[in-house]
C-alpha cells in the first residue's frame, strides 16, 4: 500500500482538484493496473492524498510497482508529491 499527499497548484477551486485527481487516478490505473482511491477532505482545494495498492507474489515485485508508481506521479507536472508512505503486508 502507498499513501500519496498531493499539492496542485494550478487547482482554484474543488472542480479543478478533482478534475487532476481524477485524470492521475486513472492513468495509474491504466498503466499499473493498481487500486488507486482518492483519500482527500473535500474542503481542501489544493491538496490531494491517494491511496494504492497492488497485490504481486513476493514483497520485492510489489515495492517495485509501487516505486514506479511514485516515479510516475512526480512526473506529473500538474502536481507535486509533498509526502509519500509505502507500506507492505
Amino acid at each position: 500500500m502507498c499513501r500519496v499527499e498531493l499539492f496542485i497548484s494550478g487547482s482554484f477551486s474543488l472542480k479543478d482538484r478533482r478534475r487532476v485527481v481524477d485524470s492521475v487516478k486513472q492513468r495509474l490505473r491504466n498503466r499499473f493496473n493498481v487500486s488507486v482511491a482518492e483519500l482527500s477532505e473535500d474542503s481542501q482545494w489544493q491538496r490531494g492524498s491517494l491511496g494504492i495498492s497492488c497485490v504481486a507474489q513476493d514483497e520485492h515485485t510489489v515495492t517495485s510497482i509501487l516505486n514506479q508508481v511514485l516515479d510516475f506521479i512526480e512526473k506529473d507536472d500538474r502536481v507535486e508529491v509533498t509526502d509519500w508512505l509505502l507500506e507492505i503486508y
